[in-house]
């Protein structure tokens, strides 16, 4: 059943898309004919009928950011950086990916409840993994000077509540993007 638009709204038609606007009319001296008043947008109107607005409320008392850029370009070459270590396959994963967090704080992995991530001072007593070899190996694995990696570090997921956002790409991250030939699908979280 088409649902049709409230009483005391109007129809204005903005693009391709029908929108129902709150509105009124007003007497005004010298005037053969009311004004309109436009008091705010009710919904919008399709083939399917009337949508009312709804109006989302954002949890903005806790409020997460994480990188996703930096992290899922590193992870494409985690499988090579295990492969290459003699630790347990969860350890040498952990280490990886204690490498990656080390490289970016704001890693997703740092809320991933499947990785531990170990400080520096434990991946040097416990493993004995000296922390600029493995910058240098993990650099060589993928083929990057990580520096030349770093705008990836700021291709952001942001939580709010129960909404996620995802940070729009600059035109140098697209450009990066392009010319390490993976696309925003890769390394989004």
């Amino acid at each position: 059943m088409k649902q049709f638009r409230p009483k005391g709204t109007i129809v204005k038609k903005v693009n391709d898309t029908y929108y129902a606007y709150y509105a009124t009319s007003k007497r005004v001296p010298d005037k053969k004919y009311p004004v309109q008043i436009i008091k705010g947008l009710a919904g919008r109107i399709d083939e399917s009928g009337f949508h009312r607005l709804s109006k989302a409320f954002v949890d903005t008392g806790h409020v997460v950011v994480r990188e996703c850029g930096f992290t899922n370009f590193l992870l494409r070459f985690e499988d090579e950086y295990i492969s290459r270590r003699k630790e347990k396959v969860i350890e040498r994963k952990n280490i990886y990916r204690s490498m990656i967090v080390y490289l970016s704080n704001n890693s997703y992995l740092n809320d991933d409840p499947g990785t531990t991530i170990y400080s520096v001072s434990e991946m040097t007593e416990r493993f004995q993994v000296g922390i600029p070899n493995q910058i240098t190996a993990i650099s060589r694995i993928c083929e990057y000077d990580l520096k030349e990696l770093e705008p990836l570090k700021y291709i952001c997921s942001v939580t709010m509540g129960n909404r996620m956002f995802q940070s729009e790409l600059t035109d140098a991250q697209k450009a990066l993007l392009e010319r390490i030939g993976i696309t925003e699908n890769d390394i989004r979280w």
